[in-house]
């Protein structure tokens, strides 16, 4: 109990949500005249601008540069595009989705975390098909997220994390609107992953099984349960709040520790056969390692929905 307690209490929020207060652009108003003449970068561009943004970040803060994940950018686009089109700010979309969900829907296997800025007004907008983006306006979202002051700072610490390797980074802008709205997917890709299935039936039996990458060694498995996700109003989903990670109702440990079924360890490979309840939901499958005789800490978060 006392081991679920400490585990427990490192899961904090998943990043943070900032809504874009004070822009001139976030009322509907077209670009102000002249603005033409800005170089505007299309989608592949303005993703490696924003990368380049985030790694002069790290770079500041003595740690290693995180590279481009094509998965955690699908399931940024389509947070970007969500927030986007319904003006809301938040890390839970308008289907009820959360992070890890869109991250495994989008092929994801690892833990990724997640930061987001868009509009705060609750007005639906079409999506501008071809977007092509300010690069002030982008730089401006990663300085509001660098300036963040403790205890409020989510996104900057999101974006200092050591541990990241990865990054996954959406873009989508309304028409008309002089504005981009942006979803950052952070990721520790700490491991190879067997596959698990992305719906099942009550009860369905899974093979949880995979390796952890070196100097890294694995530490355990954790299974819990969401109710299903369901259609939100915007009301629902807005607001600058922080997203608590699912936390593993049980936990599963190798040999030698006290735990209701042993992880099965084949050198670096771990393995064990599981049974998923009996109640409807969405299970959140967890991984979790170490380094030397630290603490645990997760490297993979997948969903699987059971109806």
């Amino acid at each position: 109990m006392k081991l679920m307690v400490r585990l427990l209490s490192r899961l904090f929020a998943v990043g943070c949500c900032l809504a874009l207060s004070g822009s001139a652009s976030a009322d509907g108003r077209k670009a102000p005249k002249g603005s033409a003449s800005v170089q505007l970068l299309d989608y592949a561009a303005a993703q490696k601008f924003m990368l380049s943004l985030i790694n002069r970040d790290r770079a500041k803060a003595g740690l290693s540069p995180v590279v481009l994940d094509d998965a955690a950018s699908r399931a940024g686009l389509r947070h970007a595009q969500d927030m986007a089109a319904k003006g809301f700010t938040g890390h839970i979309g308008t289907d009820g989705s959360v992070p890890e969900q869109r991250y495994t829907e989008s092929g994801g296997v690892h833990f990724a975390q997640e930061n987001a800025a868009c509009l705060f007004d609750g007005k639906a907008r079409k999506l501008d098909p071809a977007p092509r983006f300010e690069p002030a306006k982008l730089a401006e979202l990663q300085k509001m997220f660098m300036d963040e002051v403790p205890p409020n700072d989510g996104h900057r610490k999101n974006v200092l994390k050591a541990q990241h390797n990865r990054v996954g980074i959406g873009l989508a802008q309304p028409e008309a609107v002089n504005q981009p709205c942006l979803a950052q997917e952070f990721v520790d890709d700490y491991g190879s992953y067997d596959a698990l299935p992305q719906e099942a039936k009550p009860k369905a039996k899974l093979r949880i099984a995979g390796s952890i990458s070196e100097p890294l060694a694995f530490g355990g498995i954790g299974i819990g349960r969401t109710p299903l996700p369901t259609p939100k109003s915007v009301e629902e989903v807005s607001g600058a709040r922080g997203y608590a990670i699912p936390a593993p109702a049980q936990m599963y440990f190798g040999p030698g520790f006290k735990t209701p079924k042993p992880v099965q360890i084949d050198g670096k490979r771990f393995s064990i056969d599981l049974e998923l309840g009996a109640a409807r939901g969405q299970y959140a499958v967890s991984i979790w390692a170490r380094q030397g005789t630290g603490k645990l800490f997760m490297v993979s978060m997948r969903t699987v929905t059971v109806r």
